[in-house]
């Protein structure tokens, strides 16, 4: 019910706009009846079918134009505010770009054949074609592209942003599945490190268990707290056990092996690297680990991807934090084609994370690659990391809408921008081809046959020659021509022709100032 509701307001909306130009106009009865007829159509098809009733609408718009256009009675106008609108829900609920254009180019053919077939006039029907054709630009085209952004822009708020969280998604899980990697990486580190230690605890123990000045009982306890280590060490490897990768293989490192001494094993196999080490200090454990952690991914990442290059290990100990920066350059090598998956970086910057530092890689100027990592010397509490991938995409779709309704605006403007030059320059041949000399014109005398006076005449007649200003012949054709350039002229000549002879040459006002040529009114 409201939706007949709203119709009925509608059609009623632009029916009035119909019967109030029709009205001051002096139309007749019928033709106001078709317009608010085909209105009629235009608002029920609009849900449904626009772009058919676009098609109804405009093309009783484009008979209205191609019977009135370069006549007396003008052109009506009251339709177009339906075709604007229709243009815009076509283009909001159409996908299909070839029905629109094939609509819209069937429409503007058939304006300018009917215009030819009607009037007769090749000059007059071509410009007045093309300002019909601008004008469309405008109501037609801009009010369609303008409804296909707004589709576009629906269509992302429902599609884009799930593919967005999509992303985020699968972004999100690749990451905490690095993160579990790394952390168990922390976690063999931590097996190293503590059953080392845990080791130790249970030599000693066990050198009181077996140490003879001991009494008894303190022999006994110091037992139980061997036994307790190696069973604390065997839990401990189990734990590890099930969070080490199932393929991954058991470390031939040292747990204890210091920059150096992995920058050393880096030389040895061939890396060009160099370490430059600033201020010294003790860092917490999980600091020291996060520190060689970072230097021993990036050799491996350097060494992968840019073989030959030289690198530079640069380890800083500031007041409160230490910074890591691992610079390499260019490839000097042929590279092997080793596709990087980011996955060593993600992991890296878990790594550093969960110690509250932050690690930034990103490629340099010259072609090569940096790695800094900025560590607390006494670790911290964990950053939490920015997950931005659907911002990120969020930001594309929002620079892909706005580029859409810059093309939307700018690509009819520009169009239009075309056409009136080229109607321009139309006019401008055609004016300066149509110009018939007074001392010419003075020359024609009444009574010469059509080849005599057509020695005297221009190539063109006038593209835009003034109607009404004198009653036309019962018989025979005139034509009109200007006597001076386009745009600095007040009168035109008009020559009439019947059975090939000049039967009247006239001079006719054009403008609102009076024509004042010598001769007029012969």
């Amino acid at each position: 019910m409201k939706r007949r509701a709203g119709d009925l307001g509608l059609w009623a909306v632009l029916g009035l706009l119909v019967l109030g130009e029709s009205g001051a106009r002096g139309d007749p009865y019928w033709f106001r009846a078709g317009c608010l007829t085909v209105l009629a159509a235009g608002v029920l098809l609009r849900r449904p079918w626009p772009l058919v009733a676009l098609a109804i609408v405009g093309g009783t718009e484009c008979v209205i134009v191609a019977l009135a256009s370069g006549t007396t009675y003008g052109v009506p106008i009251a339709l177009v505010p339906a075709i604007v609108l229709l243009s815009y829900l076509s283009g909001r609920r159409e996908s299909q770009l070839r029905y629109f254009l094939l609509v819209v180019s069937w429409e503007l053919v058939g304006v300018l054949v009917l215009a030819l077939l009607v009037h007769r006039t090749v000059a007059t029907s071509i410009l007045n074609w093309l300002v019909v054709l601008l004008f469309a630009l405008l109501t037609v085209v801009l009010p369609w592209l303008i409804g296909r952004y707004r589709a576009q822009q629906a269509l992302l708020a429902s599609a884009g942003w799930e593919r967005a969280e999509r992303i985020e998604r699968e972004h999100g899980l690749e990451i905490d599945r690095e993160r579990l990697r790394e952390r168990s990486r922390i976690a063999e580190d931590m097996h190293d490190s503590v059953g080392h230690e845990l080791s130790l605890i249970a030599l000693r123990a066990a050198a009181l268990e077996i140490d003879a000045e001991l009494p008894e009982r303190q022999r006994r306890a110091a037992g139980e707290l061997r036994e307790a280590a190696a069973t604390a060490t065997e839990r401990l490897g189990e734990i590890i056990g099930v969070l080490r990768d199932p393929g991954a293989e058991a470390p031939v490192i040292p747990a204890r092996e210091s920059v150096p001494d992995l920058v050393e094993r880096a030389v040895a196999s061939g890396l060009a690297v160099h370490l430059v080490q600033q201020g010294d200090g003790e860092l917490a454990p999980m600091v020291d680990r996060a520190v060689h952690r970072v230097v021993q991914e990036s050799l491996t990442n350097a060494g992968k991807h840019a073989p030959g290059a030289s690198i530079t290990v640069s380890i800083s100990h500031e007041t409160d934090q230490v910074v890591v920066r691992i610079a390499n350059g260019a490839a000097t090598k042929l590279a092997p084609q080793a596709v990087s998956t980011g996955r060593g970086l993600a992991g890296l910057r878990e790594r550093v994370r969960l110690v509250g530092g932050v690690l930034d890689a990103a490629p340099r100027s010259d072609g090569g690659f940096e790695v800094v990592a900025q560590i607390p010397r006494i670790g911290g509490k964990a950053v939490e990391p920015e997950i931005a991938a659907a911002a990120e995409e969020r930001d594309v779709v929002r620079r892909r809408a706005r580029r859409g309704l810059i093309t939307a605006v700018a690509a009819p403007l520009a169009v239009g921008a075309v056409i009136g030059v080229v109607a321009l320059g139309y006019y401008l041949v055609v004016g300066y081809n149509s110009i018939l000399e007074p001392a010419q014109y003075e020359k024609l005398e009444l009574g010469q046959s059509v080849a005599e006076v057509e020695e005297l005449l221009p190539r063109l007649q006038m593209v835009d020659p003034p109607a009404g200003v004198l009653p036309e012949p019962a018989q025979g054709s005139c034509r009109y021509y200007r006597p001076d350039a386009p745009f600095s002229i007040t009168y035109a000549y008009r020559l009439c022709f019947h059975n090939d002879r000049l039967v009247a040459k006239d001079v006719v006002q054009t403008g609102s100032r009076p024509p004042t040529p010598e001769g007029a009114g012969r």
